[in-house]
Formats: C-alpha cells, structure tokens, sequence
C-alpha cells in the first residue's frame, strides 16, 4: 500500500457487456488482513433519497479469487451481504478479488444505467463497502477507482484523475479493446459520491469566478443534441452559479461537474459533492417550451444549492451515515424546502428567470398546494422525518393525510422569509440565516463539536438574527398542521395572490377528482371533494346524467353551468357498473396569482447580490 491507494483497495469496472446493460466489476483487496473472515456490504440506500432500495437485487454471477486466480469459497449471509473466509494456509499479504455482474437498466439519477452509448455510474449502485477484515482506517482512506469503457467514449467524474499501474490479474478482467480513465477519491465521502458518466459526447468547459465547470450531456435516444440551445443553457448556468458566489462567496473547492441526462419523459435531479446529476424531458432544452425551460434551470440551480445545504450543511444525523439502515432527521423541510425556495429566487435574482417566470412558478405549485388537505394530518416535521415511510412509497389517498416537505417545505420558508424582513425591518432574510448556519455548522468548520444541522442549531440562528420572536413563529410552521399562511405573507412583500379566473367558465362544476394518466380512473381526491364520501381511488368514472365521459375535456364540458345541482354519476367500481347521487360543486378559486410591484421587502428579497 501507498499513499496513493491508503486503503489498499481497487474497484474496477467494465462496460464489455453493454450490449446485455450488464457492468462486470471487481473489487481487489490487498493485504494484510486482520481476521480470517472477510465481509463485505452492499449499501441499501442512496444519499439524497431516502428509500431502501437494494441495490444488491441488480448483482450477479459473484465470484472470489485469489493472487494465483484460484476461486475463494464466497458466500451470502444476509440481505446484502458476503463473506469469505480465507483459507488456513492464506498468504496475510496476498489479494483478494471479488467479481460480479451488475445489470444497469433503470434510467433514472438514482441508479446505474448503462446501454451502447453511455454508463450513468452510482457507486452506491456499483461498490460493495468491505466491513470486517481490515482495518478501519484502510477503509476510511483513498482508494482507486478504474472505468473500462469504449475508445469513442470520454468519462468524467468530480474525482481527481490520476495515473497509476493496473495490475495483470486486472488487465485480464478488463477486455482488450477498451479504454481506461482512472481516479482516487480522498475518503469515504467523495468516494461514495464519485459519479461517473462515460459516452461519446465531450464535457462542455467553462469558468465562474475562476472556477471550473464541465456540462456532460447525453440524450437517452441518441437523438442530436441542440448546439445553440446548450449555448443558452451555458450562459444560464453561468449567471446562476454567480448568483450562488455573490450568496456564499466563491468556494474552495474550485472544480465542479454538471451531468445532464435527456430523456422522453423521465426527470429528476440527485446532488453529490462537486457534482450533479440531473434528467429531464430532451424537449426541456428548447427555450420556446417555457414550462420546461423554466423547470430545467430551476432543477440546476436546486441541484446545485445542495452544494452549501446537504453536503457541507447537514443535519448532525448525517455526519456519519450509515448506507445499511435509515437514517432520520426532522430537518428536510429545511434541507429540500429551503433548497427549492432560494434555489428558484437565485434563477430569478440572475435573471436566468424573469419575474413571469417566478409567478408562473409560484402558481403552479400553490395550485398542488391547494388542492390537498394533508396539513390537517401531518406537520413538516413529521413530513420530514416519515420520508423512509411515505415520499417515495406514495398511496390512494397520500394527498389527503401527508405533505410532501419540498412543497409545503418551501411555501412555509416563503413566509419565514417574509416574515424575517418585517421582524428585522428588512435587516437579514432567510439567505443570512442560510449563510449563518452554513459558516457555523458545516462540515468545513475547524470547531468540529459545532459540525451538523439540529432543532436547537437553527432556533439559535434564528435568535441571533430575528430574536425569540422568529423561533416561535418557525416552531409554529413546522411543528404544527397548518397551512403556510401565504396570503399573509404576500402582504407583507406589498403585494396580492389572488385567484387566477381569468379562463374560468363561470358556474363550473367541479367533482374534486384527479385522475390517472390517460385515464378516467380516481387517483386520488382535491380537498372538500363532493365525491369523497361516494366513491374510491380505483373507481372509473363512466358518464354524468347518461351522458358518457371519454376524457377531462368532455367532463368538463359536461359540467358547464352544473355547479350546485344535484348529478347522477356513473362509475365501474371493480369492473361493477353503478350510479351515485353526487352535489355537484362550484370549482373552488385558490388564491394562486401573485399581483403587485412590491415593496422595499420584496425588491430586496429579489434583488442580484452580484
């Protein structure tokens, strides 16, 4: 071992299989060893979400061998585990190689995927963590990390490359005619969060403030990829991340990698350290579609926050985490809403968005927000600390008992906000707060005792900047099941949300039901529907007075002028035809439309800091 490789580790992996979706990898590990069994484990979850998912389920065809490429007896002896236990007359200093195949099909941030032209790797989603048969510090220090790809392709990571010697057993594993890209990840967490995206498009350079930025693009069917448009995505993506710099100051950490994925439809976004990996709709990339142009540079600036809130901010649970259980903190609404909500005022202080573009965003989201009662059942606290149980594992009636702490997260910070410049007469908002608690207690912060994000931590923030009142207030919004008074805080910026009726035909009458995609099946119930009581999630609705329903265009022509009378509903319950007697309502107006110039409160909170 060396300092180059502290840990005595090597992971590798090969994209011979491609054609399969199948990645071979091998783990080698040198000696010495400090006990004849030697374990290891592959994580369960994924930082940035916060689901078992098992990655283990992907893996195959495993195999050990030692020095001489003899197989070592390796077996499973738990959900997501392996051991092997080294022979008596084993050499303490020999090596020991696991090998096994890795079938990479699901397109998505969370998970790898590889095809014919590219590899998307995760490598909570690829390694397995060795536990027990060396010591600690080897599996805390630098390993090395090799990607065999092909010769067209090009593979960029936010680890440092660095050239070194592959051993013979490892060349035989590696298929002659690809090619190799290397790095060392320096510890545990750059290692675990050491994305990698190989394929045939070159990273796009660029430099913010003297730092180094790369895009890597790749478009999931192979479909050519606009130029000018990614010129503008570029020039947009420079303007936010100077947004971020005038916020935070320019980071230490100088280099940065963006992967962007385009896909038919699929989307999301997943924040790793000094990198991202975000996917949307290839369609999102042409600026004349606004809604998804808007969404694109929302998901970048979002992902890219996460850079201060998340993996240097964390929450004290998530200093240390373990990848084999869940791990729970009260703190999402902070960590996500908080994220979602000075993530998109950062796009609009650069004038990446305009102030069309942040009303059009607002109204979107309050019309989700309206529409659901969950914060008659659960707080955000709550919300934040059942994520294991709920977000990611949602039900027939999720949106009438739970919030989800990314939306209600950031409306409740919108009103923090608010409320910060009024209590402090537009001395301090909820970026100080954000940059406070960032110098306080990130994990760059020499006073170790102070690392980590808790209750306690940010009500003290909160006092330093807005006094007892602040804490009481924020207590209030996240601990108890309400809704974030957004009204209110819209008059404290000067300015009105009203409802938007502008297209409302008037006397329309409205059942309170959502659909399913592309069909006329209950999904789930708006809040105060007339029909919660008569019906059930699964049901189908067939026609309304006799009058047959073929999609929510003709139920709503239907509907015209039928708010406030009684209706004759037809629905298949379990392939059973049956009529309800339903009250037909008046389509509610949310205030969802916000209206006004502002004051000194609201044009301070928008104003570039650049």
């Amino acid at each position: 071992m060396n300092e180059l490789n502290g840990s005595g580790i090597t992971y590798a992996a090969s994209c011979e299989f491609s054609k399969h979706q199948l990645l071979s990898v091998q783990i080698q590990i040198d000696g010495p060893f400090n006990d004849d069994m030697l374990e290891l484990a592959f994580p369960r979850w994924v930082p940035g979400s916060y689901f078992i998912r098992e990655p283990i389920r992907f893996m195959q065809d495993i195999l050990a061998i030692n020095s001489n490429g003899n197989e070592v007896f390796v077996e499973r002896f738990s959900h997501n585990r392996i051991r092997i236990k080294l022979p008596e007359d084993f050499d303490n200093n020999d090596t020991i190689r696991i090998r096994y195949k890795l079938l990479c099909t699901q397109l998505s941030v969370r998970n790898n995927h590889l095809d014919k032209s590219h590899l998307h790797l995760m490598p909570p989603f690829t390694w397995m963590e060795v536990t027990k048969g060396i010591s600690k510090d080897r599996i805390n220090s630098n390993h090395k990390i090799i990607l065999a790809h092909p010769a067209s392709w090009s593979s960029e990571s936010q680890m440092p490359v660095v050239d070194f010697e592959i051993d013979p057993l490892t060349l035989e594993f590696i298929q002659e005619d690809l090619e190799t890209t290397k790095w060392v990840p320096s510890g545990r967490d750059e290692f675990l969060d050491g994305i990698i995206e190989s394929n045939g498009n070159k990273a796009i350079l660029f430099k913010v403030n003297g730092c180094s930025h790369k895009l890597k693009l790749w478009d999931a069917g192979n479909h050519e990829i606009p130029e000018n448009n990614v010129k503008e995505l570029v020039e947009k993506m420079k303007l936010i991340i100077s947004e971020h710099y005038a916020l935070f100051g320019t980071p230490e950490w100088k280099e940065y990698l963006t992967i962007l994925h385009l896909t038919d439809g699929a989307r999301g976004g997943l924040e790793h350290l000094r990198s991202q990996t975000s996917m949307v709709p290839r369609l999102s990339l042409i600026t004349d579609n606004i809604e998804e142009w808007r969404d694109l540079l929302s998901l970048f600036s979002h992902e890219f926050l996460h850079q201060w809130n998340v993996k240097r901010l964390r929450p004290v649970e998530f200093l240390d985490y373990d990848l084999n259980e869940e791990v729970h903190t009260d703190l999402l609404w902070w960590f996500e809403g908080l994220t979602s909500w000075l993530g998109d005022v950062l796009c609009w202080r650069s004038g990446a968005w305009s102030d069309a573009d942040w009303v059009a965003d607002m109204k979107r989201k309050l019309e989700r927000h309206f529409t659901g009662n969950g914060n008659q059942h659960q707080c955000l606290s709550m919300a934040s600390y059942e994520a294991w149980i709920h977000l990611y594992r949602p039900h027939s009636h999720s949106r009438e008992s739970q919030i989800s702490y990314y939306l209600e997260g950031e409306l409740a910070l919108f009103c923090i906000d608010a409320e910060f410049r009024k209590t402090t007469n537009g001395g301090f908002g909820l970026d100080d707060l954000m940059v406070l608690l960032w110098k306080k207690h990130g994990i760059d912060n020499s006073e170790g005792e102070l690392q980590g994000l808790d209750w306690k931590r940010l009500c003290d923030g909160l006092r330093e900047l807005g006094g007892d009142y602040m804490v009481e207030y924020v207590d209030t919004l996240v601990n108890k099941k309400i809704r974030p008074p957004i009204e209110d805080a819209a008059d404290i910026y000067g300015v009105k949300v009203v409802s938007d009726n502008k297209d409302k035909t008037k006397n329309l009458g409205w059942l309170g039901i959502v659909f399913g995609n592309n069909s006329l099946k209950i999904r789930n119930f708006q809040t105060d529907s007339p029909c919660r009581t008569s019906m059930k999630t699964g049901d189908e609705l067939i026609a309304v007075d006799g009058l047959r329903v073929s999609d929510n265009k003709s139920l709503k022509k239907i509907l015209t002028g039928r708010a406030n009378t009684i209706g004759k509903i037809t629905i298949s319950s379990q392939g059973k035809l049956s009529d309800v007697t339903v009250k037909i309502g008046l389509e509610p107006e949310y205030p969802t439309l916000f209206k006004g110039e502002g004051n000194a409160f609201w044009k301070d909170m928008k104003k570039s800091r650049i």
